[in-house]
């Protein structure tokens, strides 16, 4: 049955006004919706009835409407169960005792003793209660008390004698039981009043006794065959209400069970809401049809089923048919777990036209606009909730998290600490500090905190995951195998571990990152056109921290019509553990001397801050391209090459400020020995919605043995430098997005070296030089398995105090399969 617009408006009206006025007015727009449920409006009634009750569990007075226009309206298995509350006794109002003993009497399981007890209070309270008498009449006659139900029979047909309305009901009521001979003396007093129903119509002096008595027989049998096809319909209504119960317990399964028999309740309420469905269109029960398919959007929403949950919501909202705030939002969500933003935002919108003070709904609006990459309109709804909710703690922990997914992160560490200092209990708090030291590459300190909740929560299913993922970026990968293997085991279906699933198994896979530069330009030291091209190829990780990986690396370069070239092709084994990941590599030359050549590294993390490196190359590819040149030196090898040692040591606080230090040692086999320092400050000066700006300042000097060489060598150098860059997110899907990345390097550089003049040797200072180094670039992220990153540069730097300046390409792909 469609509701008329004046209980349309009038529900909208009440919508809207219950969350524009004060407390002090919810009682007038209560009555509003008892007015309009009245009005037969039920489905726009018992929404804001039992959000009133949600906002005011303590007051009664709100339970007490909700119970009695959910009897009302047919649904009383749902009356029954929100009125295990109330408690009977004198303060509970006649007219809500009466509800209650109308559903105890009408619900699937029938509580006949509620209703003696129900009924008994209210005919102990108003004697002379005609309607509490048939009540108690009926429970008696269902409890077999034949003869206590007689005698109230027999009250309530003296107290009815001038009530049509009550003799009809006591008719209907026992006809409804095969009770004819009880619902004749009610018949025969009906009948005697002015102004009886059609169906039971006055004795007519005209008519023949037996004609008389032969229509009193077909009104009564007219009588009996509709109430039987009323019983049908609600005692389908009841199969509905019990049906909608039904999905209401799978839900909060659904919020408690994420093990493999998780969906089991909803699976079964769905498959009971089709064969309902298929016999209301039987039964022509349009009312209840309605109520049965609002109900399966709803349901299917829950199961996952999102296509075919807005299917059944557009079906629905192309007929027309008013539907309710949370059947809208089960609609929105079904699109946000499509990966629909902007069309779940549209939805929580127009659930909000309705119901615009829902803090539920108002709090989905602001995740589809963050997951939409709308930080604006996402604070925009944060804002309004804050002043909503008072600026309640809950609040201030979701809004420290949009801080974080919007990479505000220094101001999401200020408001975490806030309430870390003014809440230290909450465990809430405490999970949403970890999450953001975890963002902020800090996994022993969110360690810490994830630990610290699960004292207090043992099963909290976000703190195991957060803890997981913790252990696995601290190189612990034994230990985060076997945690992922236990939330496995104990919650499959719970999306936290379903992602940490998909990401432990993406670990176990392939992957492939190949990088090739081609620069263009003339170059006495750096060679003509030279190319650079190096790719590694690693297998998956294993659970024990182990991977293999293959490497290749290509260079060439013209110098005055020669081509020096350098080719390795390599394999190696890389080990993982907490704070220490060490590799080890075998390599051949494939061109030159076509040496065997190894290389092994260890790097230690002390702790959340603190790391340092040693690696040793025995011949490394970071060597000058020109020494590549066949017979490159007279005096020297055939083929140069040099070793190399490292030890660098970092000092990280965060994302956001790093400082790192590398001292490396090369000893050429031409006899040249090279010692270099390299020092740099890396400095975020912002980071904000998919935006950062970094400035990084660098110190580099080395000094050289040999006085001469084919390759650059200066006796000493030094080269300070500024580089600032900039990246910008123009664009981002989830795991897909689109960045563009602008950077400067401005530096000065200061050379001496050895220069031989009419063959003797003499030291010569070149001065300050400045340098730059432009380059821009795009990232195209396809997903969490695949990207493409390209730029273009030009660079400038001064040898010997003569410019080379170059351009570059450069291209990488990096592939997981």
């Amino acid at each position: 049955m469609r509701l008329n617009h004046s209980i349309i408006f009038a529900a909208t009206s009440l919508a809207i006004a219950t969350h524009q006025m004060p407390a002090y007015a919810a009682s007038a727009n209560q009555s509003q919706a008892v007015a309009i449920a009245r009005a037969g409006g039920f489905d726009a009634a018992l929404p804001e009835l039992e959000r009133f009750v949600q906002q005011n569990p303590q007051n009664l007075r709100y339970r007490y409407d909700w119970v009695t226009v959910l009897s009302w309206a047919g649904r009383h298995d749902q009356a029954i169960l929100e009125s295990q509350s109330i408690k009977q006794g004198k303060d509970v109002p006649t007219y809500v005792l009466m509800a209650i003993g109308k559903s105890s009497l009408s619900a699937t399981t029938k509580d006949t003793k509620r209703a003696l007890a129900t009924y008994g209070a209210i005919v102990k309270r108003e004697p002379a209660n005609a309607d509490a008498r048939l009540g108690l009449a009926l429970a008696q006659l269902e409890d077999h008390q034949l003869n206590a139900a007689d005698q109230n029979y027999t009250t309530t047909l003296a107290l009815a004698q001038q009530s049509p309305k009550i003799l009809g009901a006591a008719i209907d009521a026992l006809m409804a039981r095969h009770e004819a001979e009880r619902a004749e003396p009610f018949r025969r007093r009906l009948m005697s009043l002015e102004g009886a129903p059609a169906t039971l119509p006055q004795t007519l002096p005209s008519v023949p006794e037996n004609a008389r008595e032969t229509n009193v027989q077909v009104a009564l049998d007219t009588a009996e065959a509709n109430a039987i096809d009323a019983e049908k319909l609600a005692d389908f209504s009841r199969r509905q209400e019990l049906n909608a119960q039904h999905i209401r317990a799978a839900e909060k399964r659904l919020d408690q069970d994420f093990g493999i028999n998780r969906y089991q309740l909803i699976d079964a309420a769905i498959a009971e809401n089709e064969r309902l469905i298929s016999e209301a269109n039987t039964l022509q029960a349009k009312d209840t049809l309605l109520r049965l398919r609002k109900d399966r959007v709803v349901a299917l929403r829950d199961r996952q089923r999102a296509a075919e949950a807005l299917a059944e919501f557009e079906a629905l909202d192309a007929e027309d048919v008013t539907l309710p705030p949370y059947v809208v939002n089960a609609a929105a969500d079904a699109a946000m777990q499509l990966r629909q933003p902007l069309r779940g935002r549209d939805f929580y919108l127009r659930s909000l036209q309705q119901d615009e003070g829902n803090l539920g709904t108002r709090t989905s609006l602001m995740y589809a606009h963050l997951e939409a990459e709308n930080f604006a309109s996402s604070e925009n709804v944060l804002q309004d909730l804050m002043t909503q909710t008072q600026n309640a703690a809950g609040t201030r922990r979701t809004q420290a998290t949009i801080m974080r997914f919007a990479d505000r992160l220094e101001e999401a560490d200020a408001a975490t600490q806030a309430l870390m200092t003014e809440l230290p209990k909450d465990a809430g708090i405490w999970l949403a500090r970890a999450d953001l030291l975890a963002a902020r590459g800090l996994p022993r300190a969110a360690a810490k905190l994830y630990t610290q909740v699960l004292t207090v929560e043992p099963t909290h299913i976000g703190a195991r995951v957060g803890l997981a993922n913790a252990t696995w970026a601290q190189g612990d990968i034994a230990g985060a195998a076997e945690m992922v293997k236990t939330l496995e085991a104990e919650a499959p279906e719970h999306p936290a571990v379903r992602r940490l699933k998909n990401d432990w198994q993406r670990r176990q896979r392939p992957l492939f990152v190949t990088t090739v530069t081609q620069g263009y330009g003339q170059g006495r030291v750096s060679g003509n056109d030279d190319m650079t091209w190096e790719s590694v190829l690693y297998s998956g990780q294993t659970d024990l921290g182990l991977r293999v990986f293959a490497t290749q690396h290509l260079a060439h370069a013209q110098f005055n019509g020669d081509s020096a070239q350098h080719e390795r092709l390599g394999a190696g084994i890389e080990f993982t553990q907490k704070d220490i990941q060490a590799t080890l590599e075998l390599g051949k030359d494939q061109r030159n001397g076509r040496d065997t050549v190894w290389a092994a590294g260890v790097g230690w993390q002390a702790n959340d801050h603190i790391s340092a490196r040693v690696r040793y190359e025995s011949e490394t590819n970071d060597f000058p391209l020109k020494g590549r040149l066949p017979n490159a030196e007279d005096w020297a090898p055939t083929y140069l090459y040099a070793s190399k040692a490292v030890a660098g040591v970092a000092y990280t606080w965060n994302e956001s400020r790093k400082v790192a230090a590398d001292l490396a040692y090369y000893d050429f086999n031409d006899g040249n020995k090279r010692k270099a320092l390299s020092v740099a400050w890396t400095e975020r000066l912002y980071s904000g919605y998919g935006r950062t700006v970094d400035l990084q300042t660098a110190a580099y000097t080395s000094t050289n043995s040999a006085q001469d060489a084919i390759y650059f060598n200066p006796k000493k150098d030094i080269a300070l430098s500024a580089t600032l860059s900039g990246d910008w997110q123009l664009w981002r899907e989830y795991e897909r997005s689109f960045n563009h990345r602008l950077a400067a390097t401005l530096g000065l550089y200061r050379q001496t070296s050895n220069v031989r003049t009419n063959n003797t040797w003499g030291e010569t200072t070149y001065g300050w030089n400045n340098f730059y180094d432009y380059r821009y670039e795009h990232e195209w992220r396809w997903g969490q398995d695949r990207s493409t990153r390209y730029g273009i540069g030009v660079r400038r730097f001064p040898y010997d105090g003569q410019y080379e300046t170059k351009g570059y390409l450069y291209l990488q792909l990096t592939w997981r399969f």
